[in-house]
């Protein structure tokens, strides 16, 4: 089957929940349509799990993913990253608990065996007292530079964790509560690792029913790498050989999208959609501030050939060397990715500050790409409580005047 670039991204957007006349009515559908919700601890602007939901589920407010945690609805484990994740998918995560060595660095599995009576204990202490945060057992730091440098309980904590005798039963202000497995684990949610012979299944059937369009890539990363290196060693010709061995069983359908050579696939159940007609947009949708961990965003090869939009998340690059900034949001204008922005969010003061701003599409620079503009802007200005804007760098600079004028305020 063959389809256009433009068929390929609404596609995609829709089934990820982006963009569609069906959005997601809660925190659950969001975790069950995109599988997972990346956690992460920067929040220069909200942090990356808020935004991740809030922009696929327009009545979330900020930090509601915690109480779906405790209410069993979600719980966190390592898939491409620490991610939030539905709790129905618990024993795959079992299954990859199994190969928790390979998750951990060198250093951090060393020190785990030299520290096995320390972990015992961490463990019993659990076990004794219940949901346990690091900071109300063994010794605090007074100072810390860095996670080589956490206090041993921690580690242990972690390590606990990781080989899921532990899970995170809650978290209180971002800070982590731990709980046997077993009391954390709701009644009906199996324990047991899935059965190896059902791992491809559930995998493609996961990535498929999530990202839309898919290839290798893909199948490699969205679930984290250590899934496809057990079972396929990561190698693209293998991976590729079990995608065709499942569309001969009619479970997938092979997509070429036009200008691309990269086989891609789609789910036989989305064949249909995927061929349209899709809904029209109104001209005047606001445009939507992605997180760059986004699930349509994290994996930097993916944008790249469906918008071809290369991205680079520079908070880890040093100052000198930053092209667009240190925290920067993608723009989704429509279907089409239009361009970045750097934003700060000064909560105390109520101000959201732009530092810069790039407008890449043609789209966006007319009269209407502005209004879309304004309206998204306004409405991630709101969502965090902020009552000014200010603007900085304009690009293209003769756009300076009328992008202040239409935002700062």
């Amino acid at each position: 089957m063959q389809v256009s670039l433009d068929q390929a991204r609404r596609f995609v957007l829709e089934t990820q929940g982006l963009r569609t006349p069906n959005p997601s009515k809660s925190i659950l559908e969001v975790a069950r349509r995109i599988h997972n919700i990346q956690i992460d601890t920067i929040s220069v602007v909200t942090r990356s799990h808020n935004l991740i939901t809030y922009n696929r589920f327009n009545d979330y407010s900020e930090g509601d993913v915690w109480q779906a945690q405790r209410d069993g609805k979600l719980f966190e484990y390592w898939s491409h990253a620490l991610c939030l994740l539905p709790i129905e998918s618990f024993p795959f995560y079992a299954w990859v608990m199994q190969f928790y060595p390979e998750m951990l660095w060198k250093q951090f599995m060393t020190w785990a065996a030299d520290n096995g009576p320390l972990i015992e204990e961490v463990y019993k202490t659990v076990k004794k007292n219940g949901p346990t945060a690091s900071q109300e057992i063994g010794e605090r730091k007074e100072t810390s530079r860095g996670w080589w440098d956490l206090k041993a309980e921690r580690w242990a904590l972690e390590y606990l964790f990781f080989q899921g005798r532990l899970m995170v039963s809650y978290r209180k202000g971002f800070q982590k509560h731990y709980d046997l497995t077993e009391r954390v684990l709701p009644s009906g949610i199996d324990s047991e690792p899935m059965d190896v012979s059902e791992v491809p299944h559930y995998m493609f059937d996961t990535i498929f029913r999530s990202l839309g369009i898919a290839s290798s890539e893909e199948v490699k990363t969205y679930m984290g790498r250590r899934p496809a290196r057990h079972l396929w060693n990561g190698r693209k010709k293998t991976i590729e050989t079990v995608l065709l061995e499942f569309c001969s069983e009619g479970l997938l359908e092979e997509v070429q999208i036009s200008g691309m050579k990269d086989k891609h696939f789609v789910h036989t159940n989305h064949v249909e959609r995927l061929n349209g007609p899709f809904e029209e947009f109104p001209g005047d949708l606001p445009v939507k501030l992605l997180s760059p961990f986004d699930n349509i965003m994290r994996d930097r090869p993916y944008p790249h050939r469906l918008w071809d939009f290369e991205y680079k998340i520079e908070c880890y690059v040093p100052p000198p060397k930053r092209v667009y900034g240190y925290y920067v949001l993608p723009i989704l204008d429509g279907h089409d990715i239009g361009g970045r922005l750097d934003a700060k969010v000064h909560r105390k003061d109520r101000i959201l500050e732009i530092k810069s701003i790039f407008l890449e599409s043609d789209t966006m620079k007319n009269e209407a790409g502005m209004g879309r503009l304004k309206a998204g802007i306004e409405r991630f200005a709101g969502y965090h409580g902020c009552q000014t804007t200010t603007v900085g760098k304009v690009s293209p600079r003769k756009a300076t005047s009328k992008v202040r004028s239409l935002l700062a305020g």
